[in-house]
């Protein structure tokens, strides 16, 4: 099975895809980046790497309320997981929910921005 597929895959990328439309500068945001990191291969092929270390700044970031890097980090999270979609190994309906994930990334990004 491929690592973006595993079971909860799918539901995992619902369920991030809404917490960003609702605002990642939150608190709570924190730990739900560890949740995501978790499901993440950090010594794993392609982009998920990049997505791990990304996370962890982003982690950092919204700690210190460091608007300018969140959004930058944001933006390089939704660059990174739109580029995750096209990688050989992911399915179609997962590759679907990587890319609007990576959309609704690169609009927080742009929202945090101002």
């Amino acid at each position: 099975m491929s690592r973006f597929n595993p079971a909860s895959a799918g539901q995992s990328l619902d369920d991030a895809i809404q917490a960003v439309q609702g605002g990642l500068t939150a608190p709570p945001a924190a730990s739900q980046l560890d949740s995501w990191m978790r499901l993440l291969d950090g010594t794993g092929t392609g982009a998920q790497g990049a997505l791990l270390l990304e996370m962890a700044n982003l982690k950092n970031y919204i700690k210190q309320d460091d608007v300018a890097n969140i959004s930058h980090s944001l933006r390089s999270l939704g660059q990174l997981t739109t580029k995750a979609s096209t990688e050989a190994d992911v399915d179609e309906e997962i590759s679907s929910k990587l890319r609007r994930l990576g959309e609704a990334l690169l609009a927080a990004s742009a929202s945090v921005a101002g």
